[in-house]
């Protein structure tokens, strides 16, 4: 459910994703964005769908998960407030890499990818500071997956 707009500058810049962006470019990123009201147990994206929207997690929490062949759907990331999920669309082709469902009732703000593709192209300055910003949750993201196959091989490791 789409919630109404007037607060969606304030909420967006309150994000641990926006701290720090000029009003400029929050104001630009507004123009792709939806505040969305999403109930506990609701799917955002499925693995291996095509999809053009990014998330900025305002309230609530998000699970994201893989299909593991044996083992079924795998959670591996719970992400809260500020948090950045989906990024997929505004880096490529937009095939979603895990599929999330809100564990609880959550508040996201929802950016069109296109649209944030085309800010990009049209202000440097905004690209970059959006490249920049997805750049550091890829590789919180790759920090945290090498955390955990350190503790996967070290258990392997312990009981050998």
């Amino acid at each position: 459910m789409t919630m109404k707009q007037p607060n969606l500058l304030k909420i967006l810049s309150e994000t641990q994703f926006a701290d720090g962006l000029p009003n400029k470019h929050l104001q630009s990123i507004c123009r792709a964005a939806r505040l969305l009201r999403v109930p506990a147990g609701q799917r955002l994206f499925q693995e291996g769908a095509v999809e053009d929207e990014i998330f900025v997690i305002s309230t609530g929490c998000v699970r994201l998960t893989m299909n593991v062949p044996g083992r079924g759907e795998v959670p591996f990331l719970t992400a809260g407030p500020g948090d950045l999920i989906g990024w997929s669309c505004v880096i490529g082709e937009g095939r979603m890499t895990a599929t999330a469902v809100s564990t609880e009732d959550s508040n996201l703000i929802a950016l069109s990818g296109s649209r944030l593709r085309e800010l990009c192209y049209g202000d440097a300055d905004l690209g970059f500071e959006l490249m920049k910003r997805i750049a550091q949750v890829l590789s919180q993201r790759l920090l945290s997956t090498r955390l955990q196959l350190l503790d996967l091989f070290g258990d392997a490791e312990a009981s050998s």
